[in-house]
């Protein structure tokens, strides 16, 4: 396996190869300046991310792939939005969520990470507050449209009243 630099199973960078036998263990005298092969998780442990080892010999994490930009949640929660209850407050915070969502992948293509991953979570909020306010909207006008019936329902007499009115 000479000449192997990344790892088969999850393509991290390796430093060096060397097979240890359980008969002869390998031993370094300068154990404290020994770097072990670098790969799997970062820190942070989350699993985009993949530790490599620079030319200098310094590590850096860099995310394997771009995180999850919300673009379609918040497509969907507009357009019902706008379809449903037209509340332009969780209308305007659901373009501005289809925005944020837009620039995740163009901010992980320039190599800004945090400034993607910013942008991911503000999609992300931006659109449940948007559902919410969508929501709470419908829930408002339900409510008034109940209130009106029933005070038209008390002007006519009550129930016993339209009932008989029907008939």
């Amino acid at each position: 396996m000479d000449g192997v630099t990344f790892c088969g199973n999850c393509g991290g960078q390796l430093l060096s190869y060397s097979p240890i036998t359980p008969e002869e263990p390998q031993q370094n005298e300068n154990y404290s300046q020994q770097q072990p092969p670098l790969y799997g998780n970062s820190a942070e442990g989350n699993s985009n991310y993949r530790s490599s080892v620079n030319p200098s010999g310094s590590s850096s994490d860099s995310p394997t792939f771009p995180p999850k930009n919300y673009m379609t949640e918040s497509i969907i929660v507009t357009v019902v939005t706008f379809l449903c209850c037209c509340s332009p407050i969780s209308i305007i915070l659901g373009i501005i969520a289809i925005v944020k969502a837009n620039s995740v992948n163009s901010e992980f293509a320039r190599g800004n990470y945090e400034g993607a991953n910013s942008n991911a979570n503000s999609a992300k909020k931006l659109t449940i507050w948007a559902a919410i306010v969508a929501v709470i909207t419908v829930v408002l006008v339900l409510i008034f449209y109940v209130l009106i019936f029933a005070s038209k329902i008390s002007e006519m007499g009550g129930w016993q009243e339209l009932l008989d009115s029907m008939n």
